[in-house]
């Protein structure tokens, strides 16, 4: 039997798309306050496959592109290999450090995420057994993140094991349906350092592994890996989805919603004091 919390799976869908467009909103404001004067933010500045919020300048040996964090240097992408066409460039064991490091530890948006998923469990009382010492929310949100903060660990780690790719690659077809097709396609596959697609196995690792190890902070007579873990994975899978189809068309919301002039206003030039 499929256990359901009991704000109902429409709510958890809500939850799930209101963390999400929170976090990309309070990102994408964060990244305009924070950049040199003079910066004019393009949607190329930020990393769309990874969440960070920092110029590709805050990682050396990085370079912005539309596929993610990408090596800078071209000697690890040797021209006419597979990978060059048909996928991002390979990332080197430093560049996997750096893209977990910011994804995990020094994302605004995902922290805003979470702590609105937080809030959300802390209105609906799930679990009801953290209200009665009055700390409901700091484990909520500390549930939250162990579990983003697992995920993760996992993810990149088997990533890094198998040789797979952890980024998010953008769609190079035009079209709002081959492109969200696109987003939920790469919710369960991933380029091979060879440039193939493949199932992403670290990914559902990830997803379902984090899942159930959640449910051994939770109340464990409710909760149970088998259950109430391979549930919380399928919304995993979902957030993962609904990440996705943020990654490809947020830089298309960030020029529809001018931020490249909201940076240019939020910097006043010294000269306009004279």
């Amino acid at each position: 039997m499929v256990f359901f919390p009991k704000a109902g799976f429409g709510m958890k869908i809500c939850q799930v798309v209101l963390i999400f467009a929170l976090g990309v909103s309070t990102e994408a404001a964060v990244v305009a306050q924070t950049l040199p004067a003079g910066t004019v933010l393009v949607a190329s500045e930020t990393e769309p496959g990874n969440g960070l919020p920092f110029p590709a300048s805050v990682a050396p040996g990085l370079e912005s592109s539309s596929q993610g964090v990408a090596p800078a240097s071209s000697e690890s992408n040797p021209a006419g290999s597979a990978a060059s066409s048909t996928g991002p460039r390979p990332l080197t064991a430093q560049d996997r450090l750096t893209l977990f490091l910011n994804t995990t530890y020094a994302s605004p948006g995902a922290f805003m995420a979470l702590s609105a998923g937080a809030m959300v469990d802390q209105i609906m009382h799930t679990p009801a057994k953290w209200d009665l010492d009055g700390n409901g929310y700091t484990r909520r949100f500390a549930s939250a993140y162990g579990q983003f903060a697992a995920r993760n660990i996992i993810h990149d780690g088997l990533a890094g094991v198998t040789g797979l790719d952890p980024r998010y690659t953008p769609c190079k077809c035009t079209g709002m349906l081959k492109r969200s097709g696109h987003a939920f396609k790469m919710s369960l596959t991933t380029y091979r350092q060879d440039g193939r697609l493949t199932l992403d196995v670290p990914q559902l690792a990830g997803a379902y592994g984090s899942g159930m190890i959640s449910t051994y902070w939770y109340p464990h007579r409710l909760y149970n890996p088998l259950v109430q873990g391979v549930q919380f994975g399928h919304e995993q899978m979902g957030e993962i989805a609904i990440g996705n189809l943020v990654e490809e068309f947020g830089p298309d919301m960030k020029r529809a919603l001018h931020l490249h002039s909201f940076s240019a206003r939020s910097h006043a030039d010294p000269a306009d004091d004279k």
